[in-house]
C-alpha cells in the first residue's frame, strides 16, 4: 500500500511472502505461478484439489 499511493517507505521491507508455501504449511493445496503458460493447469488442480486450494499468481505491474 506505502509503495502504491507512493510515501515513504519506514521501518518496513514491504516484501510479501510465499502465500502459496503459506497455504501449504497450513495444509492447504498451494502454488505459486510465475509464467502465465502454466495458469491453466494450476487453476485447474486448485479446483480438483478436494479441499482449501490458493494459486498465487506473480505479475509485473511493469508490463502494462
Amino acid at each position: 500500500e506505502q509503495r502504491a499511493a507512493e510515501y515513504a517507505v519506514w521501518q518496513t521491507s514491504l516484501r510479501n511472502p510465499d502465500f502459496a508455501a503459506f497455504a501449504r504449511n497450513c495444509g492447504a493445496h498451494g502454488v505459486r505461478v510465475e509464467d502465465p503458460a502454466d495458469l491453466s493447469v494450476a487453476i485447474t488442480r486448485a479446483l480438483d484439489h478436494r479441499g482449501p486450494a490458493l494459486v498465487e499468481i506473480i505479475t509485473d505491474p511493469q508490463s502494462r
